[in-house]
């Protein structure tokens, strides 16, 4: 099927119980917006898993955090990973379609994700694309994946039995996968036969493996309950980290992160945060074959450069 490049593809028409605010009304203020006439201008939020101390005027000081700290969120957000394969990235070109929620909002969602990708360096697909990566949202996101698995949906086809199983065991209003194919680093495919993949390798080094992890599609299924109350700039950042990152869902009381967007009855971030914006530019910076601890250790750069305070005004 083919579909506008800046469209997104209605797939169910079911309309919300409510509507979703838009991205221009979120429920909380941008990161750069200034503080209320309530706030003290003297007594800046605490930062989570920050260092604070008393500066030579008695000002309160907060530092960034710690690239411990940060790490250990990194390390939280891929999960398990296999040094043996680098962690997964898109290299196609992508293309979104969101289904199931009212035109004007998936527009709005599939815009955003592009936005995101396209901030990071990830190549948009054109014009007129076929979707590669979708967002779909459904009454009951767990009997949906239930029904899709029994079927075995295309959109399942190629996800391993260890991968369904932990969807399937999974809790909670969002449900995430991605198909990935292991490629040699100029992008070439496995060779035909039987038995574990082979591949036409040019040469070897200890720096970099000599193949890739390349996401062939991802698949974001949201229950629509879940997302009352969500703009639709969190539904988009929310659904990037999930699906161009392959991020896992985390609670909240770490760094702030759009990941705890459904996990938390605490006000979610508005948008991506600083750790979000590290971890996905962190992860398509670099070669593709890199080792996994060198792409998370590129990511944790990232977002403490992201956290990094900016250098001030010249008088």
């Amino acid at each position: 099927m083919v579909v506008p490049y800046l469209a997104a593809v209605v797939i169910a028409a079911a309309q919300l119980p409510g509507p979703v605010p838009s991205a221009a009304a979120p429920r909380s203020a941008p990161e750069d917006a200034a503080p209320s006439a309530t706030e003290s201008a003297s007594a800046p939020a605490p930062v989570p898993d920050a260092e604070q101390r008393l500066g030579d005027n008695g000002d309160i000081i907060v530092a960034a955090p710690t690239r411990k700290v940060i790490g250990n969120q990194v390390r939280a957000a891929t999960g398990p990973v296999s040094q043996n394969v680098p962690i997964a990235r898109f290299q196609d070109p992508v293309c979104v379609a969101v289904g199931g929620l009212p035109s004007k909002v998936s527009s709005e969602i599939a815009q955003r994700m592009l936005d995101d990708a396209d901030s990071v360096g990830i190549t948009l697909a054109g014009d007129r694309c076929r979707p590669n990566t979708m967002v779909l949202f459904v009454d009951d996101a767990h009997a949906e994946l239930t029904k899709m698995a029994k079927s075995n949906h295309r959109a399942l086809l190629g996800v391993g039995f260890r991968t369904r199983r932990a969807l399937l065991k999974s809790e909670g209003p969002a449900f995430a996968w991605r198909l990935t194919e292991v490629r040699t680093r100029d992008g070439e495919t496995s060779l035909p036969g039987e038995g574990p993949p082979t591949f036409h390798v040019a040469i070897a080094s200890r720096v970099v493996q000599p193949v890739r992890q390349d996401v062939v599609t991802a698949v974001l299924i949201v229950e629509r309950k879940a997302v009352l109350g969500k703009t639709s700039r969190q539904l988009a950042d929310y659904a990037a980290l999930r699906l161009f990152a392959g991020a896992r869902e985390l609670p909240a009381g770490g760094l702030d992160t759009i990941l705890a967007l459904f996990g938390s009855k605490a006000a979610p971030p508005a948008q991506l945060t600083a750790f979000d914006r590290g971890y996905l530019r962190g992860l398509y910076t670099g070669a593709a074959n890199a080792f996994a601890y060198s792409q998370r250790g590129r990511m944790a750069g990232a977002i403490a450069r992201e956290n990094a305070p900016s250098a001030p005004a010249t008088p």
